[in-house]
């Protein structure tokens, strides 16, 4: 199961991050992994790689709640990159708020909302999928 695309983990909680690029790197997939710790460094990020397809995710584990800004604000920036590439976005929260639930709905993502500790099944089912 290799990737060619990296995978980008956009969360600022270092123990989550920790968890998920050691289950990453048990899949074989450590190496294509970039985490970023807040919305604005990923928009940043994508944008200085946005023409250079090989550096583009195939798939983004979105925190909903980080400093400076956090899931809603980067998504509502992330059009303007208009990137053509397919990239899946999974939204993160360790929260149980029906508002963030809604708000995902309201970006079409509710089925790609997931509740932190993530597990090692759940990312080999998305890695199935994507």
């Amino acid at each position: 199961m290799k990737n060619k695309n990296p995978i980008y983990i956009i969360d600022d909680d270092p123990i989550h991050v920790f968890l998920v690029k050691k289950y990453l790197q048990k899949l074989g997939l450590d190496e294509n992994t970039v985490t970023l710790q807040n919305g604005k460094e990923a928009y940043d990020y994508l944008k200085s790689n946005s023409t250079k397809s090989k550096k583009l995710p195939q798939l983004i584990f979105l925190d909903i709640n980080m400093p400076i800004w956090d899931a809603w604000h980067f998504l509502d920036e992330y059009p303007k990159l208009k990137i053509e590439k397919k990239i899946t976005i999974y939204l993160l929260t360790s929260s149980i708020c029906k508002e963030d639930y809604d708000k995902a709905e309201e970006y079409g993502l509710n089925d790609y909302y997931l509740t932190k500790p993530i597990a090692i099944d759940k990312i080999k089912e998305i890695l199935h999928m994507s």
